[in-house]
C-alpha cells in the first residue's frame, strides 16, 4: 500500500519551524553570532569595556570596604620594639604601617591572619616582600595587644608590622600600600559561620617612608 506523504507545512512560520527542526543547534548558534556581529559593526564592534582604574588614596584617607574601613596614616622604619619583644632577625628592620581601622560589621573581627584584619593590607614593591607577604604581627597601638578583637563601630589605631631587609627602604622613599576588601559568605541560610573571605585589591595608598631609627627612646 502506498503511503501518501504529508502535505508540506503552509505559511512562512510553518516553513521556518520545519527548517529549524532540521538545522543542528551549532549552526543556529553560529548564525546568531553572525547577526550580533553585524548588528554591532555600526557601533565600532565588540570593544572591551574600559577597566575601572584602581582608586589611589593619600596618607590618612579612608578606604571603605564591606567589612572594614581602613586609613593608612604613616609608613615607618624602626629597629624594633624590644619592650614588646618584637625584634627583627639579624640584617632586618621593621616596616610599620600605622593605620586607623574601623569594624563595620555587627560582630568582632580578629586582627590576625586568616579571615582577620591582617589580610587587608600589603606593602607593594618592597624588595624581599611579595604580594602575599603576611605581616609579622598586627598590634593595637593603645596597649600593644596582639591578636585583638576589633569591636563593631569602634575605630582603633593598629600597627601592621613586617620584617624587611636592612636597606630595602630608606627615609623619604615612596611606598605603595595595597588595600584589600573581602567578599561576604554566609553558610546556608543562617548567619552562623558567616565570614569575609577571598581578599581582592580595592585601592592603593601612596605614602612616604619615615625612618625613626631605634625609636623615640633609642
Amino acid at each position: 500500500m502506498t503511503t501518501t506523504p504529508p502535505a508540506p507545512p503552509q505559511g512562512v512560520r510553518a516553513r521556518a519551524r520545519a527548517l529549524g527542526e532540521r538545522v543542528p543547534t551549532k549552526y543556529v548558534v553560529t548564525g546568531l553570532t553572525g547577526v550580533v556581529l553585524l548588528a554591532t559593526a555600526g557601533f565600532g564592534g565588540l570593544a572591551d569595556a574600559p577597566s575601572t582604574p584602581l582608586p589611589v588614596v593619600a596618607a590618612g584617607e579612608s578606604v571603605t570596604g564591606a567589612q572594614l574601613r581602613i586609613a593608612v596614616e604613616r609608613a615607618v622604619l624602626i629597629d624594633g620594639f624590644p619592650e614588646q619583644s618584637i625584634v627583627p632577625d639579624p640584617g632586618k628592620r621593621l616596616l610599620v604601617l600605622v593605620t586607623e581601622v574601623e569594624n563595620l560589621t555587627d560582630v568582632p573581627v580578629s586582627t590576625g591572619n586568616g579571615f582577620g584584619a591582617a589580610d587587608n593590607l600589603r606593602p607593594a614593591g618592597v624588595p624581599g616582600l611579595d604580594a602575599g607577604s603576611q605581616p609579622l604581627t598586627v598590634v593595637v597601638l593603645d596597649d600593644a595587644a596582639e591578636l585583638a578583637q576589633l569591636q563593631p563601630r569602634v575605630p582603633v589605631e593598629l600597627a601592621y608590622i613586617w620584617q624587611v631587609d636592612d636597606g630595602a627602604l630608606g627615609a623619604g622613599d615612596p611606598l605603595d600600600v595595597d588595600v584589600y576588601d573581602k567578599s561576604y559568605r554566609a553558610e546556608g541560610f543562617v548567619t552562623y559561620g558567616a565570614r569575609y573571605e577571598n581578599p581582592f585589591l580595592s585601592a592603593r595608598a601612596e605614602l612616604e617612608v619615615d625612618d625613626v631609627g631605634a625609636g623615640a627612646d633609642g
